[in-house]
Formats: structure tokens, C-alpha cells, sequence
């Protein structure tokens, strides 16, 4: 059990750093995305409430969108589990079937021109 414990603890301390590292992205981001917004287009300033507003709209269109791909990504699983995968099997399985039952080969048949 020593053994199982010390890896246990080696992969809780690789997440720990890979949490640690995708927090410092986070925040590296959300910087940037607030330093971009200060200033709109025009090239006025904006006040903190608006930036903050600006990236939380930002954030929640992420969720939105991040939803909508988990959604289409279930969706193409269907199809493909439905229409591809299971109708390659059959069709495989019909063509060494039918290699199998011709005892006669391909060089043998006499051409007729």
C-alpha cells in the first residue's frame, strides 16, 4: 500500500501545480482582457464598473459558447455512433464475407473484348 499512496500523493501534487498554473493563466488573462478594455475604441477612458461589466458579458458569452460546443460535440457522437461506425462494421464484415464465398480468382475470368 506504500507504493499506492506515494503515487497518490505524486499525482496530487502534479495537480496541485497544473491548478496553481492554470490559476496564474486565469488571472494572466483576465489582466490582459481588463487592459484592453480601459480604453474604448474611441479612445476614451472607461470607469472600472464598466470594464468589469465588459468582462463578465465576455465571460458568461464563453459559458454560452462553451455549452453550445458540448452540445454539438454530444450530437456528432450520435451521428457518428448511429450512421458510421456501427454501418462500417456491417459493410466490412458483408465484403470479406463475399471474398470468402468466391472460390474462383480474379486472373482466371476470361475477358471477352
Amino acid at each position: 500500500m506504500n507504493r499506492i499512496e506515494k503515487l497518490h500523493r505524486e499525482i496530487l501534487e502534479k495537480l496541485d501545480s497544473t491548478n496553481r498554473a492554470l490559476d496564474r493563466i486565469a488571472a494572466l488573462l483576465v489582466s490582459n482582457q481588463l487592459l484592453q478594455e480601459c480604453v474604448s475604441p474611441e479612445g476614451e477612458a472607461r470607469t472600472a464598473e464598466d470594464c468589469a461589466e465588459i468582462v463578465v458579458e465576455s465571460f458568461r458569452a464563453g459559458l454560452c459558447l462553451h455549452e453550445n460546443m458540448l452540445g454539438d460535440q454530444q450530437s456528432f457522437k450520435y451521428q457518428v455512433s448511429e450512421f458510421y461506425v456501427d454501418g462500417e462494421d456491417e459493410e466490412d464484415e458483408d465484403f470479406e464475407d463475399d471474398q470468402d464465398d468466391d472460390s474462383t480468382p480474379a486472373s482466371s475470368i476470361p475477358y471477352k473484348f
